[in-house]
């Protein structure tokens, strides 16, 4: 029997394309623009790196940026990545479909974690916009948790937290490495999250549950727990 669902936050939780739509018009502002780059076209060009890219890390989305010419003065990799941190603090979209999902899960008595990588405050900053703290029992950070997935120990640590064992666990999320098979290795049930469309490690094997998004993930605990909901 599954005893609850822990869950990535980047491109899995929120609207990381509208997001970064949403940061565009200042983006444009900020960096000496290319020739031609609209803030609609700017748009099009990250989300386009983002989704095939960022698996791979945001060097090669910058290289990927410079390379179509987004810019007419390039600027430093750490200045383009302090610009987004800096406004991923203060700008984040809301899926729809997020806290009902989160309410249903925790009114059928099962239990939420989320485990993701990145800076404390950067994290942090984006649960209140978002306002999520309050959806999961537990919350690992690896800023403050000192260990970063893909190592198997934040996820070792969650399921000690939550009391559960791994393997009456689910993992939710969007990375191949980093979601599915560290969780995998943990003893997780790894859920994929196609929110990019896109599987850069073939060495890896794509787990058996798919979804386009978390919307339905109480309905896949109730099969996998062979509950009905009448």
């Amino acid at each position: 029997m599954l005893k609850g669902a822990v869950f990535d936050l980047d491109h899995t939780l929120f609207d990381r394309y509208a997001t970064l739509r949403r940061i565009m018009p200042a983006f444009c502002e900020h960096f000496d623009m290319g020739e031609g780059i609209t803030v609609e076209k700017a748009g099009d060009i990250i989300e386009y790196a983002d989704r095939h890219f960022v698996h791979l890390g945001w060097q090669i989305i910058f290289k990927y940026l410079t390379e179509q010419g987004m810019f007419k003065a390039t600027p430093s990799f750490e200045e383009y990545a302090e610009f987004l941190y800096s406004h991923f603090r203060k700008i984040a979209v809301e899926y729809s479909f997020t806290k009902p999902m989160l309410s249903k899960l925790r009114e059928r008595g099962l239990l939420t974690g989320l485990i993701t990588n990145g800076k404390s405050e950067t994290q942090r900053a984006k649960l209140k916009l978002l306002r999520l703290s309050d959806y999961f029992d537990e919350i690992i950070i690896s800023g403050e948790f000192g260990c970063a997935k893909p190592s198997t120990e934040p996820f070792v640590a969650m399921a000690q937290r939550l009391k559960a064992e791994p393997n009456e666990l689910i993992y939710v999320g969007d990375h191949p490495k980093y979601d599915i098979e560290a969780s995998r290795m943990a003893g997780y049930i790894p859920v994929w999250i196609k929110t990019t469309g896109t599987w850069v490690y073939p060495e890896i094997e794509k787990p058996a549950i798919q979804l386009d998004d978390v919307s339905s993930i109480p309905e896949v605990m109730d099969r996998l727990n062979n509950v009905t909901i009448l």
